[in-house]
């Protein structure tokens, strides 16, 4: 019984020669797909249209010739093994060949050394491949590594200023109550939400961030999405609908990861959508397969569609159809490794002009909790004393006003250098410190702090822009202090401040 598949294309003028070469591989256990050309035209059009896992060519032909046609093999790059098979030819001739690039020579006197030779170039050919494949992988991980540390600082200095617009926006809306205005700061409060998530995104594809586990519903990961991109989809006039099966299991995943691959999908719909005629849509599609214990998620438009030629290279990082500019080949690789790194998959499937579905499955069950009770501390809700140490003076204004609105006691400090004896009285009972300063930075503040007292490391919180990079992340799993990322909500400070107090009460 055969087992082993082969795609031949046979350059050859005799069909007779050709079918004994047919025979020769099917006596040696292949099932042969193959196509037989005589002409460089021919085998241009042949191997445009299909792969080959062979060639073999005839070294002389009346109008083409076994040259000629490894010239036209060669001419397309690809990496197919190539063998000629000649009649009469002589060791000159073949030693000439192989210079040239073929991967081996027989007289047709000597088939009976093909088979061994075939099946040589072909693991000689997956090697080759193989290589390639991963000298790509190293490639694009040094991109992406480079990449990340670039963000890392473009993020810093973004996220100051988002810092502050989040703020001020936050504060403006809170005392704008009852005036129309008020909507205003919220759509300011949006944008930068936007902008920050945006942040994350480049640097979750450049750093690979584990996902943080909790029990999450995949119908409220959409629903939170949807309202994150719902403007830009009225602006195209692109009607979503939401088919959310309930109920449905919950899932162990990080919220924010999933949100940012239902914002890509929905992202790169919206823009397939903009050059199609009305009607536009989407539709978003939740199940569950209680069979396979999966939770799936279907994202679906009635777009162009994606060509095949370069639909199994959609995943790959910085692969993009979209003019330079408009798009950075970014948003769905960062969905494939989400996806992979929740134990999940994706997959997709087009039509020309019949629209692309995109379908996602998730392990169905919630994570494992630690059902230890927490520790039975009353917290004060507020009039703490508070020390805020960050160079950037606005930045440092913006979470003063926060704390100060929730009704604790700040001072500020603008260094670390004048933040450390004032932390070593011990009369804070939080610390918010930035984690990048000038001359000290927030690590190296921590470590002057707990060299002369170490009691006082539970009281540090510290802010970061640079969005938890691998030094930061680090950091804060060796030494479990408490941290935000820049900008952060009123809420998110609260609860942070909230966390300090406990680890202080779980310490003492």
């Amino acid at each position: 019984m055969n087992e082993k598949h082969l795609r031949v294309l046979i350059v050859e003028d005799n069909p007779a020669d050709a079918e004994l070469l047919e025979l020769e591989l099917a006596n040696g256990g292949y099932e042969v797909t193959s196509l037989r050309v005589d002409t460089a035209p021919a085998m241009q059009a042949a191997l445009e249209g299909k792969d080959w896992d062979l060639i073999l060519s005839d070294y002389s032909m009346p109008h083409f010739t076994g040259m000629r046609a490894l010239e036209v093999l060669k001419a397309t790059g690809k990496d197919i093994p190539f063998i000629l098979v000649s009649g009469s030819a002589g060791d000159d001739i073949a030693i000439t060949a192989m210079r040239a690039g073929a991967h081996d020579f027989f007289t047709k006197r000597s088939l009976a050394l093909l088979l061994p030779a075939i099946e040589r170039e072909l693991r000689e050919a997956e090697l080759r491949s193989t290589a390639r494949a991963q000298r790509e992988q190293l490639y694009q991980n040094e991109k992406l590594a480079a990449l990340g540390t670039l963000l890392a600082g473009v993020a810093h200095e973004l996220n100051n200023p988002l810092s502050v617009i989040m703020h001020q926006a936050t504060l403006l809306q809170r005392s704008l109550v009852d005036d129309p205005r008020q909507s205003q700061a919220g759509k300011i409060m949006l944008a930068v939400d936007i902008c920050s998530r945006l942040m994350k995104n480049f640097l979750a594809l450049a750093r690979h961030e584990p996902p943080r586990r909790i029990a999450v519903s995949l119908n409220d990961v959409v629903v939170a999405a949807i309202d994150l991109v719902s403007y830009g989809l009225r602006v195209d006039s692109v009607a979503v609908a939401l088919d959310l099966a309930e109920p449905i299991p919950q899932v162990s995943a990080d919220p924010q990861q999933l949100e940012r691959v239902v914002i890509n999908l929905v992202s790169n719909a919206q823009y397939a959508l903009r050059s199609r005629l009305l009607p536009r849509s989407v539709v978003l599609r939740t199940s569950f397969d209680a069979s396979l214990g999966v939770v799936r998620l279907q994202v679906t438009d009635n777009g162009g569609g994606i060509p095949p030629e370069i639909r199994s290279r959609i995943f790959d990082p910085f692969f993009t159809t979209k003019p330079v500019g408009e798009g950075t080949g970014l948003g769905l690789s960062l969905c494939h490794g989400i996806i992979a790194a929740h134990n999940g998959t994706i997959a997709v499937s087009s039509e020309t002009d019949s629209g692309t579905s995109f379908v996602i499955t998730l392990p169905a069950g919630a994570p494992h909790v630690d059902e230890t009770p927490e520790t039975n501390v009353v917290l004060p809700a507020a009039g703490l004393r508070v020390l805020v140490v960050d160079d950037n003076p606005d930045v440092a204004m913006a979470f003063s006003e926060i704390l100060s609105s929730q009704g604790h006691f700040v001072e500020i400090a603008e260094s670390s250098r004048a933040a450390l004896p004032l932390i070593l009285t011990g009369a804070y009972a939080v610390v918010l410190a930035d984690m990048r300063m000038p001359d000290l930075d927030g690590p190296a503040l921590y470590r002057e702090v707990i060299a002369r007292n170490p009691l006082l490391a539970t009281s540090f919180l510290f802010i970061t822009g640079d969005a938890f990079g691998n030094e930061t992340a680090r950091f804060l799993k060796e030494t479990g202090a408490v941290a935000l990322g820049k900008p952060c909500t009123f809420d998110e400070v609260a609860s942070a401040v909230e966390q300090v107090l406990r680890r202080r009460a779980d310490a003492h």
